[in-house]
């Protein structure tokens, strides 16, 4: 930041001031922010505050408007997602007789699947059921109990995985990048090693010369220059400034920690990438960052998500994972769920046919077992049914009835008013709404915006856990409002789920029909809450705000810890709500279905859009 350079114009606008009083000011405002806080973040904030108080407008620079443009995805250069050798095998990856079981479960029994060069493979699955234990068996295949897998020959693999730099949190970007070639990096160290040293004439010049002269000559062999100088490059493609590249992981947010990841393998030939649950704790930018990589993605690719639209954006087949065996289908996934429902009809007239054929066999076995008329007979039939392919029952999905949520009595035409509202902390301002706001009667309102612009915050202050900057919030005095938190923070952990839920007007019948719905079955009812997993928690105070059937429902990334099936519930009772709906979503599928205004924050402002589409672009244009 040229502070310099920001005090001097605000003097020549204002020579009233000296430039030690602007200074002051400047200060004054800036020790607010963390060491973590990137510097265009301060110096952004700091001219809205100094255009509040001087009634300056900048100009942004030349530098800035062109950043985007030349640092953008488009602009990587193509090759680096494409092939360049694997292409022509018919099959990376064959999985013959796959077979794993955990404890009791058994979550595959002699399984087949095929991997393709170019295939964009979706896996579908349950929460529950060890969704990752497949793509770490692919990653070593020893941790099956049993398997034939034939793996091209020099394959590289690549794991995109949820729990992001575990061990170089504090390692600096650069230096992280710098581990993508271990050994360039250290043979040029050892260059600029050599080079010092001979510059002092310390050492014995003729072995280090000769030293030099192989090192130089691998370098140049193994294309190492170019692919050292890509590894610090590569992420100005990702819109990482100088500044950044010396920031430590643990100051990058989520998203940046991902594009880091992308970067390293980018620049690697990784022939097969995997993804398990990419899109979490990213916003709509990063999220549709990762879209257009993957549509872009030139090779195989095999992905975990539970969001809907991304599955749906850049992946040609679909697995499910389901009665055991990995089932392959060569569509996308709008296509998988219709073709899905067909195959499992099919399955259940074929188990339904061969268990009555079975039945009628047995009857005959049973019936002349003893009677040596027949006795070759039935040891035919026991032959026979010994050699038959038996259908596995079907694994039964849970089949429940959405329950209704509804507001039991009639709302006041107005509900909320705001006026001339700033949100943030101390004087640092995140949103500044319109000059008047109004939430009537069935609004359903859904706000998206980049992470830590003041989406939560803006939360909090309407429902007066925060004090605003400048105000006023008005709320009928009759209306009952509740917020949904992706934390979980207000439960009792020491209380069951029935102690946490049922009370004076919650019956434990309607807690079974909210909890069947997002998939957490009767046995879990008298569990204590701090046995549950993390996700089980959010079902539960999701199910916690549900049942209190409030007037203003208020939510904080509902479908972060949320399955597929759990969010098409969730989905379907605020498709049908009366009341008033305030939901912050990264998940677009859900907010095209469940609100009706789009609300996006960008650059302070507060702007409405009708178009979902056009809103969503907002965010990353």
């Amino acid at each position: 930041m040229d502070l310099k350079k920001i005090i001097n114009k605000i003097q020549n606008l204002h020579p009233e001031f000296s430039y030690e009083e602007i200074e002051e000011i400047c200060l004054e405002y800036l020790v607010q922010f963390s060491d973590k806080t990137k510097e265009s973040t301060k110096e952004k904030s700091l001219k809205r505050y100094l255009s509040k108080e001087f009634w300056v407008e900048w100009e942004e620079s030349k530098e800035e408007k062109d950043f985007d443009k030349k640092n953008s995805l488009a602009s990587i250069p193509r090759y680096l997602f494409n092939y360049t050798n694997k292409k022509s095998a018919d099959y990376i990856i064959t999985i013959k007789w796959l077979s794993k079981q955990l404890w009791t479960t058994i979550l595959f029994e002699d399984t087949d699947l095929r991997i393709k060069p170019q295939d964009k493979i979706a896996l579908i699955w349950k929460n529950w059921a060890w969704k990752s234990t497949f793509l770490k068996i692919l990653l070593n295949p020893s941790l099956a109990d049993k398997w034939e897998i034939e793996i091209l020959k020099d394959l590289k693999i690549w794991f995109l995985s949820q729990d992001l730099f575990r061990e170089s949190r504090e390692r600096t970007v650069v230096n992280e990048m710098l581990t993508t070639f271990p050994e360039i990096t250290r043979t040029v160290e050892r260059l600029n090693e050599i080079k010092l040293l001979l510059d002092k004439g310390q050492w014995d010049g003729i072995a280090l010369l000769e030293e030099q002269s192989e090192l130089i000559e691998w370098m140049l062999m193994n294309e190492a220059y170019q692919k050292y100088d890509l590894q610090k490059e590569i992420l100005k493609y990702f819109w990482f400034t100088n500044e950044q590249m010396n920031f430590k992981i643990s100051q990058l947010s989520w998203g940046e920690q991902t594009k880091v990841q992308i970067a390293k393998f980018l620049i690697q030939d990784v022939d097969l990438l995997i993804l398990d649950e990419p899109t979490n704790h990213l916003d709509i930018e990063w999220i549709m960052f990762i879209e257009n990589f993957c549509k872009m993605w030139n090779k195989a690719l095999i992905c975990i998500s539970h969001d809907r639209k991304f599955l749906e954006s850049a992946f040609t087949k679909t697995i499910e994972i389901k009665n055991k065996k990995l089932n392959l289908y060569y569509c996308w996934y709008k296509d998988y769920l219709i073709e899905k429902k067909k195959n499992e009809e099919i399955y259940l007239k074929n188990y339904t046919a061969q268990q009555k054929y079975l039945q009628q066999q047995e009857r005959f076995i049973e019936r002349f077992r003893y009677k040596s008329t027949k006795a070759s007979q039935v040891q035919s039939r026991i032959k026979m049914l010994d050699k038959m392919d038996k259908l596995s029952a079907p694994e039964e999905e849970i089949q429940t009835q959405t329950p209704n949520l509804q507001v039991k009595r009639r709302l006041p035409e107005t509900l909320v008013k705001l006026s001339e509202l700033s949100v943030g902390y101390w004087n640092n301002t995140l949103v500044c709404l319109p000059k008047e706001l109004e939430i009537t009667k069935a609004m359903k309102i859904g706000i998206i915006g980049k992470n830590w612009v003041g989406k939560t915050t803006l939360l909090k202050t309407i429902l007066w856990e925060l004090k605003p900057l400048y105000w006023w919030i008005w709320i009928h005095e009759k209306v009952s409002i509740w917020f949904y938190s992706q934390i979980a923070d207000d439960l009792d952990f020491n209380a069951t789920i029935s102690e946490e839920l049922i009370g004076p007007w919650v019956s434990y019948r309607e807690m079974m029909a909210y909890l069947w719905a997002l998939r957490i079955d009767q046995e879990k009812a008298d569990q204590k809450i701090w046995l549950l997993s993390w996700w089980e928690r959010s079902k539960v105070a999701l199910a916690k705000m549900l049942l209190a059937h409030p007037d203003i429902v208020v939510m904080d990334e509902p479908t972060n810890h949320l399955d597929l099936s759990s969010k098409e519930a969730v989905k379907e009772m605020l498709e049908w709500f009366n009341g008033v709906s305030l939901i912050v979503s990264h998940d677009r599928d859900f907010l095209e279905a469940t609100t009706e205004i789009l609300r996006v924050i960008k650059e302070w402002k507060l702007t409405v859009f009708h178009s979902f589409e056009r809103g969503f672009n907002e965010i990353i244009n």
